[in-house]
């Protein structure tokens, strides 16, 4: 396993921290570089004399403290600033509340679908008069899946009497994000003709606003 650790900077460089240079055998640690002291260090009995062949060989040392320090950096500020862009160019989440028959006559099932979202860090909420609902009022939920775009979508649902009459709320709140486009709540109406007074509400923000 080989990778990098970096902390940004003013200006947009990176700053690096540490590197991992990782070699595993039949599925246990066996020997990894210590990229600070510059020296492979064994991590069982056998290694350490394949531990001792390598920081006997400088070159080899150099090489893999320069790989860290350089091309992994390079690789990972490449890959990081696709996924910058990507968030930067995100548009708020599509979010529908609908209603569908349930198997018991006198119930539906109303549920939320936010679809659209990226990054997959969101917070989705159901609401009756201004509660969240939980598993114990029988919420289900589908968790945070993937879109085919490289967005992601999570369904919530929970079973209500067809004849309910409160207020239902469906509220997404994500992190402070660069989008394009507006940040403020937008309403929709429910599908289901019999739900009275529900609507939906799309929050985007921190999680604590």
């Amino acid at each position: 396993m080989v990778g990098c650790e970096g902390e940004s900077q003013p200006g947009g460089s990176f700053h690096f921290i540490r590197g991992t240079n990782m070699y595993s055998y039949d599925g246990d640690d066996f020997l990894a570089f210590d990229d600070k002291n510059e020296v492979w260090i064994a991590a069982v009995g056998p290694a350490v004399e394949t531990g001792r062949k390598w920081n006997s060989i400088p070159v080899l040392t150099e090489y893999t403290k320069g790989y860290l320090e350089n091309e992994c950096m390079a690789w990972m500020i490449k890959y990081w600033s696709y996924g910058r862009e990507q968030l930067q160019q995100a548009s708020p989440p599509e979010v529908h509340l609908f209603s569908q028959r349930s198997h018991v006559d006198t119930k539906v099932f109303l549920t939320c679908l936010s679809t659209g979202f990226y990054p997959e860090d969101v917070t989705l909420q159901i609401k009756r008069n201004g509660r969240i609902l939980t598993a114990e009022d029988g919420l289900e939920t589908s968790g945070i899946r993937p879109n085919e775009d490289d967005t992601f979508q999570r369904r919530d649902r929970v079973e209500i009497l067809e004849t309910d009459v409160s207020t239902y709320t469906c509220e997404v709140i994500q992190p402070n994000e660069p989008f394009q486009g507006s940040n403020k709540p937008m309403l929709a109406t429910p599908t289901h003709p019999l739900i009275g007074w529900g609507f939906i509400g799309v929050k985007m923000g921190d999680h604590d606003s």
